[in-house]
């Protein structure tokens, strides 16, 4: 089960596609159905791809901040909502997206 709050299921669909596109493009190019599953450097370039996506996105992953004033300290206040992936704020998964590619890159089938 996928957890996610707010706009933090778009990091997931990102990522998810950027996968997909990586392993149609190294399909057509080399013509074998495993090479995908062989190499790592496709899904690096996936996972890199997703980070700088996610990454360029960042300002419409920003919460809408809105103001408000405390009735009894006359304070102002300010709220806003933060998006997720897996309880992990999205301005932190271009890095985590990064790394992943790394670790995918020299892990093997």
């Amino acid at each position: 089960m996928i957890i996610w709050r707010g706009k933090g299921i778009v990091v997931a669909l990102i990522a998810f596609g950027c996968l997909v596109l990586s392993e149609i493009v190294s399909r057509s190019a080399f013509g074998d159905e495993k090479y995908y599953q062989g190499h790592g450097w496709p899904k690096l370039i996936g996972f890199w791809v997703a980070a700088g996506l996610v990454y360029a996105f960042r300002s419409w992953f920003e919460g809408a901040k809105r103001t408000v004033v405390d009735e009894k300290t006359a304070k102002e206040i300010m709220l806003s909502s933060e998006n997720a992936l897996f309880f992990v704020p999205v301005r932190f998964w271009p890095p985590i997206l990064l790394g992943l590619g790394v670790i995918f890159f020299f892990v093997r089938e």
